[in-house]
């Protein structure tokens, strides 16, 4: 995708957030709607979509930040750490040993020489939902971005004890009874949406600020 200006960015994430928006609302009225024998089948599958909404929208979010700032001509010396670091997964993919002085001066003279050039990454190498997106793995995000963490310090258990156990199960042909279903589905249908939301302004407020300066 190609995100060349703030106001694209902003479109990026509004026109993603929508039609996700959409089906939280559509799966809620289905299953309010929904009998008996229908109810834990529509439950198994609410809790499986909306967390692939959570980890599509933290997918998405990302790699267009990424594009808008690909698209900005800024240099690496004129941005916050983590950018440059980012790069460094690329650049040391195969066979690089901190241990070896060789590689250490390697590593060396490309800080050195790519401080001086364009932020210029592959933005989907560099961010890796694990297919499963777990708090640390949103915590990783989060600082490979140089966003703020801190909102979502407070989801960990959330995160990992309910959204992902349950989806997670489901995923793998498990059982789950009808109480953990419903106990689960009314958290993720009160809290998960709010979270995609405060994803998308951690990255809208990013680039509106333009955090991603050293100058910032």
């Amino acid at each position: 995708m190609k995100v060349r200006s703030l106001y694209e960015l902003e479109n990026k994430l509004d026109e993603d957030l929508s039609w996700r928006r959409k089906e939280f609302t559509t799966l809620k009225f289905m299953i309010g709607d929904s009998r008996a024998h229908q109810k834990e089948v529509l439950l198994r599958s609410a809790i499986a979509l909306l967390y692939s909404h959570w980890e599509g929208h933290v997918k998405h979010c990302s790699h267009a930040y990424l594009e808008f700032l690909n698209s900005q001509g800024i240099r690496y010396c004129d941005m916050t750490d983590n950018f440059l670091q980012l790069s460094f997964g690329e650049f040391f993919k195969q066979g690089f040993s901190i241990r070896k002085f060789p590689y250490q001066k390697q590593l060396y003279d490309y800080i050195k020489k790519e401080n001086g050039n364009n932020f210029n990454i592959n933005v989907k190498t560099v961010i890796d939902t694990e297919s499963n997106l777990k708090y640390e793995v949103v915590f990783n995000i989060l600082e490979q971005l140089g966003l703020n963490s801190s909102l979502f310090e407070l989801k960990e258990n959330f995160i990992n004890s309910k959204l992902l156990k349950c989806r997670n199960s489901i995923a793998h042909g498990e059982k789950v009874s009808i109480s953990e279903l419903e106990d689960t589905y009314g958290e993720l249908e009160e809290e998960l949406l709010n979270m995609i939301v405060t994803f998308q302004t951690v990255i809208r407020n990013s680039a509106s600020n333009r955090s991603y300066l050293r100058s910032a």
